[in-house]
């Protein structure tokens, strides 16, 4: 009985020193392998890897909400350029004459179909060195 207690226990240990080794990834095992001078040049090149990404993530996002870069207009707050993403949005604009007057012909009925107001397309600008936006 005590034999196959001992035996179950050298089971275990030897089972969690595999699984230790296991966990230890290639990648863990390759930079230990390393000399200091690839090691260190290895872990530059895997940051720089890492920023760039994220700092692509981050241009992704906002060119989302305010679009892409464009390089010929000049802030009017903080006149710099370069740093403007614009983007082109519609904007209710007042009372459409032409629906008023099927409103009125229709008995209200257009209205209902396709409302009073007007939409012009303008285009949003964003500064990202001042963060501001305006339209134009």
């Amino acid at each position: 009985m005590g034999l196959v207690v001992f035996l179950l226990i050298l089971a275990s240990l030897f089972g969690l020193f595999y699984y230790a080794y296991k966990v230890q990834s290639s990648e863990e095992r390759k930079v230990a392998a390393m000399s200091l001078e690839e090691r260190t040049k290895y872990q530059g090149e895997r940051a720089a890897y890492w920023r760039d990404r994220e700092t692509s993530r981050e241009n992704q996002a906002a060119e989302s909400m305010h679009g892409p870069l464009n390089p010929h207009i000049i802030c009017p707050h903080c006149q710099t350029k370069g740093a403007v993403r614009t983007m082109p949005v519609k904007k209710k604009a007042g009372i459409s004459g032409g629906k008023a007057t099927a409103a009125l012909m229709t008995g209200g009925l257009s209205m209902f179909a396709t409302g009073l107001s007007r939409k012009e397309t303008l285009t949003r600008a964003h500064c990202e060195n001042c963060n501001s936006t305006w339209s134009f």
